[in-house]
């Protein structure tokens, strides 16, 4: 019986699974390879695997065991049929479940009040193996340091760095990335002194990559093989935009040799934005990851096309949207050197970002917050004018208000970006000099074109880190740290005409630019940067208030803080960072913040800028006058006072709730229509304290005091006045809202624990124009 059945299954292989029979399964393979006792290496650099018939592999945590069987074999791990492996195992392999997606390392213990930020993703697929160390299985194949196998990604290119060959004996070579099923072609990049840098390209789920080194001294060539997963996210995507003249023949600036080998027209202008926003993506997604925040990255609006970033690649595939969007200007009027940004001459310097703005806004037409577009512009109609040294149709700018973040840039470098990805190291070591009677040597430094290159690609990211609320910076991209953005894809430096030397012979990790730690911070935190193991609330909005309470201030915040930053004369000092702690209630002290600072400048105004965990900011303009300040009520007793909502203007009003009597709150009228006109307290003596004026219509919110209730704060919605408020009791309780509920931003307004509400403070004129609350 035995017999029959072996020839049955024997019956339902063809002869190429027969010839690959003796593979082990991959994931089989994979296992193997944790034992040490399982490699075949000699000295000879044979990358051989002896897989053990009837070994049971241990499992690793938190996994169920897995027991193989298999033949020995000295093939590839991947030219074989599944199925076919499947029948040869002496009992069924059981894909143990796989691990959730790490972002980043686990808050403090102290943080355990707080387990939604540390919630990992819920996404579970049975059929992806656990993640195991892999090992090398020779001594010469390649070692990847920059992630492990079994990680997570959540981009289509990951940029990984890793070593060959023994580290006392460097030597260069190349590897190879080839991914399972040949699903996407396989690339190779160049090994220099026994390092190497490389873009893999990952599909949605677990992609099983082999990576091959070979050299001249080294044969066969060496392998090792890995597993990453990669989980797209939907997050609000960052869109690419082209925009065109309204008469552009869609063109850019290009020498006749490029024209010749690779173009210049729009598609090709399409290929090479879309390849450029890929290295951002890969490049950010490893600067978090070295912050320990996990590979968050921006994703892009992606779309179907009949193309892909490999020449040799023939597949349909999800690619990122470029919308094509034409100006209602002309080209003349884009090239108007009266607008372009590098003439100091210009009249209207501006004006591009206008012309950019109306065309992005008109195209994407947000209406809603939710509907919050974030967008690179390529200007596609620049023009190098070497008559006046000025590059027109170009401005480097980066913000936005309201419904549209964006940045601008010119397509004056665009002819030394890489079209494929097969083109980036050629790109970023093309030591051809620009001619600067055809193209631009941007700033004096896009002397060669893979100067050009970094200065293109990086002051474009420059500028995208500007739409995403990255400020200028001591160091890093924010501060043209981009020149040496090449270190970051290629092991290996040409030379340098912006130094007049040779490059690094090896460029290591430490010697790459870098997105700058307090711009980290902002990403992860950003809507862009959302993944699934976020709570929904961190992005849902906070706006913190400051309370001084006599030599500190406290920020409150339903989130909780995320970092401190200190400010004088506009220029950054210091920063400290709160999180993973959760700190809804931060206490600032002076002599802290004055710690963090230089001697010489302690006697000036201190700004703080308070960022939060739910995304939220405050400034904080005089941080010592905030955290110093007092006011005395009538009888003596000293108070303190809340940050000021609106812009103020009337006339200064004071309501008092306490004067040293017995007398009881026990009603509260508000005066309102399309705005708050007065608040008045009516206490159970029949007294009244009235902040505002009586003007609109009458609201009465009696207070519960039998049962002890008494006012806790207010919810204000304000901007350049007070639009409205409900008010906030003791017992929980909730007002009706009083005045314009959609008008301003929201406040929620409420003492700091310990103290309680003394009096309004504030100016009146129409309405009520600016507001804070006194407390003790």
């Amino acid at each position: 019986m035995l017999s029959k059945l072996k020839l049955t299954n024997l019956r339902r292989r063809s002869r190429q699974s027969l010839d690959i029979a003796s593979d082990p399964p991959l994931a089989h393979s994979r296992a193997s390879l944790s034992d040490p006792r399982r490699f075949g290496s000699d000295d000879d650099g044979d990358d051989s695997v002896v897989a053990v018939s009837g070994v049971t592999i241990p499992p690793s945590s938190g996994s169920s065991p897995s027991i193989v069987s298999a033949g020995t074999g000295t093939g590839t791990a991947w030219n074989s049929n599944d199925s076919a492996r499947g029948s040869i195992s002496s009992q069924q392999f059981i894909p143990p479940v796989p691990p959730k997606p790490h972002l980043e390392a686990d808050p403090p213990a102290d943080d355990l009040e707080s387990p939604a930020l540390r919630r990992q993703s819920t996404y579970i697929n049975p059929n992806i193996p656990t993640a195991q160390t892999v090992l090398p299985t020779s001594p010469n194949a390649p070692r990847i340091l920059s992630i492990t196998d079994g990680s997570w990604a959540f981009a289509s290119v990951l940029l990984v760095f890793g070593q060959c060959g023994p580290p006392d004996r460097p030597q260069d070579g190349t590897v190879v990335v080839h991914h399972h099923h040949e699903s996407f072609p396989s690339t190779s990049w160049p090994v220099s002194d026994g390092f190497f840098r490389a873009l893999v390209y990952l599909e949605p789920g677990p992609n099983k990559l082999q990576f091959e080194y070979t050299c001249s001294r080294i044969s066969p060539p060496a392998r090792s093989q890995m597993t990453l997963h990669m989980m797209p996210l939907a997050a609000p995507p960052l869109h690419l935009v082209i925009l065109l003249g309204s008469d552009s023949p869609g063109v850019f600036d290009c020498p006749p040799d490029k024209i010749r080998t690779q173009g210049n027209g729009l598609d090709t202008a399409i290929k090479k934005f879309r390849m450029a926003a890929y290295l951002w993506q890969a490049y950010t997604a490893e600067e978090m990851a070295k912050n320990r925040f996990g590979r968050r990255t921006f994703r892009f609006e992606e779309t179907w096309a009949a193309e892909s970033i490999s020449h040799r690649d023939k597949m349909p595939r999800m690619v990122p949207r470029v919308h094509v969007i034409r100006s209602e200007k002309t080209v003349a009027e884009i090239r108007d050197i009266e607008i372009a940004q590098q003439n100091s001459a210009g009249k209207r310097t501006g004006e591009l970002w206008n012309i950019a703005y109306k065309a992005v806004e008109k195209h994407f037409s947000p209406k809603t917050a939710f509907e919050k577009k974030y967008v690179a512009v390529l200007i596609l109609d620049s023009r190098w004018d070497p008559s006046s040294n000025i590059i027109t149709g170009h401005a480097a700018l980066g913000g936005g208000s309201g419904l549209i973040q964006m940045g601008i840039f010119g397509s004056h470098s665009l002819h030394s970006w890489p079209t494929f990805i097969e083109d980036i190291v050629p790109a970023f070591t093309d030591c051809t000099r620009t001619d600067t009677r055809i193209v631009a040597n941007d700033a004096g430094q896009s002397g060669s074109y893979w100067e050009a290159c970094c200065i293109g690609i990086g002051a474009f990211l420059h500028e995208v880190g500007h739409a995403l609320g990255c400020p200028h910076q001591p160091s890093g991209i924010m501060v043209r740290d981009y020149i040496r953005l090449n270190r970051s894809f290629v092991t290996r430096e040409s030379y340098s005409t912006r130094t007049k030397s040779p490059g690094l012979r090896l460029c290591m990790p430490k010697d790459e630019c870098h997105w700058h730690r307090l711009d980290i911070l902002r990403f992860r935190f950003h809507p862009c940067f959302k993944s699934a193991s976020d709570p929904p609330f961190i992005f849902e909005g906070d706006n913190p208030q400051v309370y001084g309470v006599g030599g500190a201030a406290v920020v409150v915040s339903s989130t909780g803080v995320a970092w401190v930053e200190i400010y004088i004369d506009g220029t950054l000092q210091s920063y400290y960072e709160v999180f993973p702690k959760v700190e809804r209630n931060l206490s600032i002290s002076v002599p802290d913040i004055l710690s963090k600072i230089a001697p010489t400048e302690k006697s000036k105004k201190i700004k703080l800028c308070v960022f939060t965990i739910g995304n939220g900011k405050l400034d904080i303009e005089d941080f010592l006058a905030i955290a110093q300040t007092c006011v005395k009520l009538p009888g003596g007793e000293k108070a303190y006072q809340s940050m000021r909502l609106g812009l103020g203007g009337g006339t200064l009003t004071e309501a008092i709730l306490s004067n040293g009597t017995n007398r009881v709150l026990n009603n509260i009228r508000v005066h309102s229509g399309s705005a708050l006109n007065g608040i008045e307290f009516v206490f159970d003596d029949g007294s009244t304290s009235l902040f505002g004026n009586r003007g609109g219509s009458t609201s009465e919110f009696p207070l519960d005091t039998r049962r002890g209730e008494s006012l806790l704060g207010f919810s204000v919605r304000s901007g350049f006045w007070i639009d409205g408020c409900d008010i906030l009791t003791t017992l929980g309780r909730r007002s009706p809202f009083f005045g314009n509920p959609n008008g301003g931003s929201p406040y929620t307004i409420i003492p700091p624990r310990g103290y309680r509400i003394t009096g309004l403070s504030g100016t009146v004129g129409q309405w009520v124009d600016s507001f804070t609350i006194l407390y003790s």
